[in-house]
Parts: C-alpha cells; structure tokens; sequence
C-alpha cells in the first residue's frame, strides 16, 4: 500500500489510500504527490515516526455500494458549490461535502481527519465520471477545502491568493479563477520573485508578528496563459489532461524559482484583467480590503472561524492595500508591483 507524508510547516500530514491497486484511487494519489511535491518528507520518505497530526484517507466503492460516510443529521450550510453541498455539524464538528452521486468528503477538524469515498469510474452511469475529472475534483477542493478547515484548527488560516516574495516581504494576490493571479504569478516568479503558491496560501501568528506561509502548489494555467510565454509552447503541444481545465507547471522546475516558506506581509494587491496595454494600480483601504478576505472563512466552529477573520483583518492592516488593472504588458505590470513592494519595505 503507498502511503506518502509530509511535513507541512511542522504539522505531518499523511496521504493513505485504502485500495492501492486501484486505478482512480492510484491516479488521484499521484495528482496529490505532483501537488505536493516541494514539501518535504515528514519523518523520511516512508512515512514513519508515530501517527501524523492530519490523515486523509482515500476510498474507493464499486458495484452500486453505498459510500459508508453518513450524511450529519443536523447541518447548516457554510458554502454554495456549483454542484452538491458544502455543510457543517455543530454538535459533531464535521464537515461535510457532498459532489454529485459519485463523491463524498467526511472531515473531522478537531481529530485532524479526512475520509473522502469516490465511486470506481463508471459505477453510477454518469457520463461525467469517465472523463478523468473525479481526479481533479479529488486532488484540488476536495482536498484544500478540508485541509484548510483542519489547518483553522491549528492556527494556519487559510487564504486563496498568489503568494510571491520580495526581499524578505510578501505580495500577495487574492482572486478567484479568471482574476489572472496566476498568470501574474508566472510573469513575476519570471522575473525572479520567490514562490509562496499559485493558489493557496496561510497565515500564523508568530513570534515576530504574522507571517504568510507558503503552499508551493503546481501552476494551473489556462491557455491563454500559457500563450503569454513564448518558452511554455511545449505545453500547448503536450494536450491537456482528460478531465484537467488547465495545465499544471512547477514554478520550481520550469524557472528555477526558489520557494520562500515564510515571510513578512508586504502588499496585498487584487487584479483584474484590464483589456489594455497597461497597467493601472489604484490603493485602496484596508477595511475594503479585508471585505474582499472575509469569503475565505467558512462559518464553522466559531472560535476558530474568528481567529481566521482577525488573521485576515490583521494582514490587511499590516499591508499596503491596492487594486490592479492588469494589462497585456506583463514585463510593465512587474515593474509596477517590484516598485511597489520596494518602496514599502
């Protein structure tokens, strides 16, 4: 049976699936390790050194059986997904996701476990569950979603942003999809910016006030992305990956970027696609800024989900706080925002 750990910022966290001949199950645990490869091995590359503080474990059922994971009688939702259900049990403390027939996630925060159940392709005679997008559902939100609700619990509050590096300060890049975080992102590990992660990223109180932690994740890069990078041709020819909305690129080995794990906050800078040529930043107040933060805290236990809105209110106060139009002119844009986090530090 594979079975891979990690050390994610002093927290072990271990991946086991419980039927490693099958065939999703084995693909959903490769798509986790290409995910999590830039973090080290907890406690060596088997695993070992004692139980891990946060344990996802992967099951797989065929033949019309039920998923085993039993919805909680008492829920409130806490998102709206485009499909199925995102709910919460107070008295449990379980988070339940629900995708469709084929997928469910059963996360216990305070006992630092996930149990996700998938449906063997085929199974339900959805013609959705062929096409190799069970994998991405499995390997992205169903799993950040759990593990950020698990990481509340331990003091690292999640953020769904960009992350780069600059002399020891942080610009981070809060968006949704279609924002162009991620093609920012690129243009400026381009540059030579140190990596936080393309799409995720913590903060946690420490010592010397609070930090944005890094989730060194892949790339994931839309087409038009890709075009703007003369050298990222070959991904265009490679074909995109059954089931995949866009194509994976590590930072790490496609630029020699260097990953900063940790570093103080600088900026906080939210894009927006412009349609022209350049660029335009505009400031804007870190009590406006914290409204665009607050949809990262799902209302589950209320301790928890408070100290996560202070951690967010605290970055936006720590930060100096715009908006950017982004233009075609990425090397323009990166100028723009090296000039930005220099003249703040």
């Amino acid at each position: 049976m594979t079975r891979s750990s990690y050390d994610l910022h002093g927290l072990r966290l271990a991946i086991n699936p419980a039927q490693a001949s099958d065939g999703e199950t084995m693909e959903t645990m490769g798509a986790l390790q290409a995910r999590l490869a830039s973090l080290p091995p907890a406690d060596g590359a088997d695993g070992g050194g004692g139980p891990p503080d946060l344990l996802f474990e992967i099951h797989t059922v065929s033949g019309g059986r039920e998923h085993g994971l039993a919805r909680p009688a008492a829920p409130r939702p806490v998102y709206d997904p485009p499909l199925g259900e995102v709910v919460y049990d107070d008295g449990g403390d379980i988070l339940y996701i629900e995708h469709g027939p084929r997928l469910r996630v059963l996360a216990e925060p305070g006992l630092g476990r996930v149990r996700v159940s998938a449906h063997v392709s085929g199974d339900t005679g959805d013609a959705g569950d062929a096409d190799g997008s069970d994998v991405w559902l499995l390997s992205h939100p169903l799993f950040t979603v759990p593990l950020a609700e698990l990481l509340k619990r331990r003091g690292l509050y999640s953020l769904h942003a960009a992350g780069l590096c600059l002399d020891g300060r942080a610009l981070v890049l809060p968006g949704t999809s279609g924002s162009g975080k991620s093609t920012l992102a690129l243009a400026l590990v381009r540059a030579g910016f140190g990596f936080l992660g393309d799409d995720t990223l913590f903060l946690s109180r420490k010592a010397e006030g609070l930090r944005l932690l890094a989730f060194p994740d892949e790339l994931d890069l839309t087409d038009q992305t890709v075009g703007f990078f003369p050298e990222l041709a070959p991904l265009l020819a490679e074909g995109a990956r059954p089931g995949w909305r866009k194509r994976q690129l590590r930072a790490e080995e496609a630029y020699g970027a260097q990953v900063v794990w940790e570093c103080a906050p600088g900026a906080l800078v939210f894009p927006r696609v412009a349609g022209r040529q350049e660029s335009v930043l505009t400031p804007i107040d870190p009590g406006e800024a914290l409204l665009e933060l607050v949809p990262n805290v799902l209302l589950t236990e209320p301790a928890s989900s408070q100290a996560h809105l202070d951690a967010l209110a605290e970055l936006a106060r720590a930060s100096r706080c715009y908006r950017l139009e982004t233009g075609t002119d990425l090397d323009g844009a990166v100028r723009m925002l090296r000039d930005l986090l220099t003249s703040s530090a």
